[in-house]
């Protein structure tokens, strides 16, 4: 305890400045969408036998904080808390702010009880001078005796003393006393306080000494980009996609940089602390012992491959008329020589193409669910009762119809997901704002526009005939029900419209009048009524209606 008393002592009264700034590069800036960043910088200094001291560290995470030479190879690369001063620069605007910015100058101090002091300002600290140091060592001492006792400060905050030099005596003055202050030269406004921290000081070592060059690479937090999309609409059948990154810089500043914008799905898993290097907290990185224990992997490989079918991973992060560059399953659109500072905010179009459009509409029908049915009718007929129920509640309210715009991406590369923004281009007046979501390059994506009131989809069901004991299933009988629907599409636009109709119901499709798909329900595969979903298409003249029917067949236990 002794020992660490005294190293804590000494490294407390021998606090630096480091004046010394690398002088690094930025050679390569990857931006993601889920807020990291990836840079690359080089660096060349002139390197002691000591090593190379790091002052301005990154926020680097785990695992990805790496250090490499290019003239001479690094031979190591070590870090720890040292006691630094941080300088800060301001206008003053005080008499305690114009004594600091103008120590060693003559002076003349008239105090508040009229003495007259004149000299040269010999020595005088600002407050956050003294009390950072002050901070520093109730801090120390704090970890020096932890657990043992119980305070909650052990130094007050400190007033400053001003030291004048007068007829080769030294005159200690309260500043709160001074009246006033004359200059026998113009004073400085410019003050410059240098406070104490504790900050981790990154050495990086090579092999001979002498100017060296190497690179340091990381990722970090803090800055990221948004894909935001303005569809201009040309035609019925054609628009302009534009893509602008929106750029939020919370991290560093970024002064002529080439900057790829990255879209894909980034597998960073690991970096979720601070690198070694950097981490001086009271476990530091201990904790990945465990995470990167043999048995542990183990196990966590088995449950991943025993969780695989379920896991669905998803679209994370898509100049002008840029094309990406594709990288393993990334792509990388670059933008010249940005230029971006630590706060700031920013716009930067990355393509312009044009695209292939397919306006339609679309409803969804409410599901059939006929087993609520009491089958009483003879058979090979349905029921006054029957009938009755089927058209309880159906047709008398028209569904609601979406109209969607379908883009397809024949483009070289796939669309990011992101905001999308609809013009008519002719007259720049907004449609609607939706999300394009990832699309393929080859593939097409919908974007909702909005509710279509002038087109009307109304539907009926009947149940036209039941056949007794059909089937037997799992020891119940079953009627065999045949169910005929029939849809209606009243369009009231002054435009053909592509119509889509979407119907889940529970059985075997038998027949229909129009164009239709089916999925099935694996869900329910076993049932005796398997579910099924319905996707009709007709295409339905301006002022016109279209009708079109559909049967199908269902199991009712009897």
């Amino acid at each position: 305890m002794y020992m660490k008393f005294i190293l804590l002592a000494l490294l407390l009264a021998t606090g630096t400045t480091l004046v010394a700034q690398e002088n690094a590069v930025t050679k390569s800036l990857s931006v993601f969408k889920n807020g990291q960043s990836f840079v690359v910088k080089e660096i060349k200094a002139q390197v002691a036998d000591s090593g190379f001291r790091l002052n301005n560290l990154p926020v680097a995470l785990f695992g990805t904080y790496w250090f490499a030479g290019t003239t001479n190879p690094v031979s190591r690369v070590s870090s720890r808390v040292e006691q630094v001063n941080e300088i800060q620069e301001r206008k003053a605007n005080s008499f305690l702010e114009l004594l600091h910015a103008n120590k060693g100058k003559n002076i003349t101090i008239v105090t508040a009880d009229n003495n007259t002091y004149k000299g040269s300002v010999e020595d005088f600290d600002l407050p956050e001078e003294i009390n950072s140091r002050l901070q520093l060592q109730q801090m120390q001492l704090t970890n020096v005796y932890r657990g043992q006792y119980q305070f909650d400060r052990i130094y007050a905050p400190a007033n400053p003393v001003l030291l004048l030099k007068m007829n080769g005596k030294w005159i200690g003055i309260e500043p709160a006393t001074i009246k006033t202050i004359t200059f026998e030269d113009k004073p400085s406004r410019t003050t410059t306080a240098r406070i104490a921290v504790q900050k981790p000081i990154v050495t990086v070592h090579f092999a001979k000494s002498g100017q060296q060059s190497f690179t340091m690479m990381y990722l970090q937090n803090g800055l990221s980009w948004t894909p935001v999309y303005q569809l201009q609409l040309v035609s019925e059948t054609e628009a302009t996609l534009n893509l602008q990154a929106e750029v939020n810089n919370n991290v560093e500043d970024i002064k002529n940089t080439d900057v790829d914008f990255v879209m894909g799905v980034p597998n960073f898993s690991q970096a979720i602390t601070l690198a070694t290097l950097l981490n001086f907290s009271s476990t530091g990185n201990v904790e990945n012992a465990n995470i990167y224990s043999n048995a542990i992997q183990m196990r966590a490989d088995y449950a991943r491959d025993r969780a695989a079918e379920s896991i669905v991973m998803p679209e994370q992060a898509s100049s002008p008329d840029n094309t990406a560059v594709e990288n393993e399953d990334l792509y990388f659109y670059t933008l010249k020589n940005i230029s971006l500072s630590k706060g700031e905010r920013a716009q930067y179009p990355v393509f312009n193409k044009p695209v292939k459009i397919h306006h339609f509409y679309k409803t969804v029908l409410p599901a059939s669910v006929m087993s609520t049915y009491q089958v009483n009718g003879e058979e090979g007929t349905a029921s006054e009762e029957m009938e009755a129920a089927n058209h309880a509640g159906r047709g008398a309210t028209p569904n609601k119809v979406n109209h969607f715009v379908e883009i397809y991406n024949n483009t070289d590369n796939p669309f990011t997901s992101g905001a999308v923004l609809i013009l008519q281009k002719n007259t720049q007046k907004p449609i609607a704002q939706d999300v394009l979501k990832f699309t393929a390059k080859g593939s097409s994506t919908p974007i909702f526009i909005t509710t279509a009131p002038d087109i009307l989809v109304r539907e009926k069901e009947a149940l036209v005939s039941v056949k007794k004991e059909a089937k037997t299933y799992n020891g119940y009988k079953y009627t065999l029900a045949t169910v005929k629907g029939t849809i209606t599409v009243i369009n009231s636009k002054s435009r053909l419209a592509d119509i889509q109709v979407q119907k889940t119901i529970s059985g075997a499709i038998t027949s229909a009048s129009t164009k239709y798909s089916q999925s099935l329900n694996l869900e329910y595969k076993n049932d005796i009524n398997q579910g099924r979903q319905l996707d009709f298409e007709l295409a339905v003249d301006a002022g016109t209606k279209k009708s079109f029917t559909y049967t199908y067949e269902m199991y009712i236990r009897e």
